[in-house]
């Protein structure tokens, strides 16, 4: 899997509204953090990797080699150019040795006794475009030790190129929408409380089927 957005706008009718709209989203909200389309703050992953990978004093070929990733491709992640998946946020943390928790939230100074994470408060960590068109949000970073990681993931409309695999296993439940799961060479529709569960290491990739983005819940655990 290796290699989760900013929403284009329409002009308005007048000019002078289109000057007022671009003025309008060029503003932050208070307390600095950019919002997304769902009011939940846009998290730099890619400065969080470069400043963590600085810290431990790593090169790029260094932390490219722990983590069986290309040199290339970590740059691209690193600059913010492209966003990691689910399955590279598992090789950077076992590299890193933290849980991807930890790898999205490095604030906290001790381990809380669960993670509390509001709706206007999950972390966007994929731009629109930069990762086969899939949107992820990180629901449960405030906790770093856990055998789960849970994340809200919008599917795209067109297949992706690209299968994706890692360790562990992956569950889909389907929040809304209709998603098309493909597991090996088998296709699976998933409708609005469907759930599929299955091990990871298979090839896998889906997309969102109809006139809609769905919106699914993904679990992965390690075993």
């Amino acid at each position: 899997m290796q290699e989760v957005t900013d929403m284009s706008r329409q002009s308005l009718k007048i000019q002078c509204g289109a000057a007022l709209k671009r003025s309008a989203k060029g503003r932050r909200p208070k307390g600095g953090a950019a919002r997304g389309p769902a009011g939940g703050p846009s998290f730099d992953v890619s400065e969080r990797l470069r400043t963590l990978r600085a810290t431990r004093g790593l090169s790029l070929e260094a932390i490219a080699e722990k983590t069986g990733l290309t040199k290339g491709f970590m740059s691209l992640v690193e600059r913010g150019l492209k966003a990691p998946s689910i399955s590279t946020l598992l090789r950077l943390s076992h590299a890193y040795g933290m849980s991807v928790g930890a790898l999205l939230d490095g604030s906290k100074p001790s381990e809380p006794a669960y993670s509390l994470v509001r709706r206007d408060e999950r972390r966007r960590y994929a731009r629109e475009g930069s990762l086969y068109g899939y949107r992820y949000e990180a629901i449960a970073f405030r906790k770093e030790r856990k055998r789960m990681e849970p994340f809200i993931v919008s599917p795209p409309m067109r297949t992706p190129r690209k299968f994706f695999s890692h360790d562990g296993d992956e569950m889909v439940f389907v929040l809304n929408g209709q998603v098309e799961l493909q597991l090996g060479d088998e296709l699976i529709l998933l409708l609005p409380g469907d759930c599929a569960y299955f091990d990871a290491t298979t090839p896998h990739r889906s997309r969102s089927v109809g006139a809609e983005r769905a919106t699914t819940l993904v679990a992965v655990s390690e075993r």
